[in-house]
């Protein structure tokens, strides 16, 4: 099978434009620089060598979270828009140190992708924060590599899923609002800083944002990283 940037690619995952940025595990990331192997060039970087990240031997950016704005690792790339009525995949794959109030994107306060706990996952809008405690199907473990995936689709339904390494949690949430992005690894460059190993994070939105674009790559970052699939 063909790929873009890494990602499969096919008739049913042409991802093209619609992969708005993708950061990928390899053994090429630097503190100061993750570049963007999707086509808009969005790369992630950190010029305040206080706030690297650490790379990784085998791949990907190790993350620290101090509980300071001086210290605590953080990536900031050029800010782009998911619009209203908009469907999107967004896709992680992690092994987090700590869980409670790690974000792992966001622009501002009023848009975040974040673990709250070990059982529970945020995605925030301007029209309010969606709360999806996960418990009774999974739980985020510290020191354990997964893939995480938050799946919005039906447009101006706005239906959303979260998945961990392919496991659904139901019930859904519903928000179709529009939202930004531009920091990688904390809330607004401010609190909530991620600790713990970022090895892949994309999002992909519009039409090629599908059930069967989201198996695909789930199957994809499994395998890449000897992940055992759970649905």
């Amino acid at each position: 099978m063909r790929s873009h940037a890494g990602l499969p690619q096919g008739s049913t995952c042409n991802l093209g434009s619609t992969l708005q940025m993708y950061y990928q595990c390899n053994t090429r990331e630097v503190a100061s620089l993750w570049s963007d192997k999707s086509t808009n060039a969005i790369n992630a970087s950190q010029e305040t060598e206080m706030n690297q990240p650490t790379a990784v031997s085998g791949g990907g950016l190790d993350f620290e979270d101090t509980n300071s704005s001086d210290t605590a690792s953080m990536m900031d790339f050029t800010s782009f828009n998911v619009g209203t009525n908009t469907d999107f995949l967004m896709f992680i794959v992690w092994n987090p140190e700590t869980t409670s109030s790690s974000a792992y994107l966001s622009d501002g306060n009023s848009e975040i992708f974040q673990l709250t706990s070990g059982n529970l996952a945020t995605f925030k809008t301007p029209s309010g924060a969606n709360d999806m405690n996960h418990s009774s199907t999974f739980t985020i473990s510290t020191g354990e590599k997964s893939v995480f995936m938050v799946h919005r689709t039906n447009t101006s339904t706005g239906t959303i899923k979260i998945y961990k390494n392919g496991l659904v949690y139901d019930p859904e949430v519903a928000d179709a609002t529009a939202f930004d992005l531009q920091n990688l690894g904390s809330k607004n460059d401010a609190s909530n800083w991620f600790d713990g190993i970022i090895y892949d994070v994309g999002i992909i939105t519009g039409a090629r944002a599908t059930d069967k674009v989201r198996d695909m790559i789930t199957d994809y970052l499994c395998t890449k990283h000897g992940i055992n699939r759970l649905g």
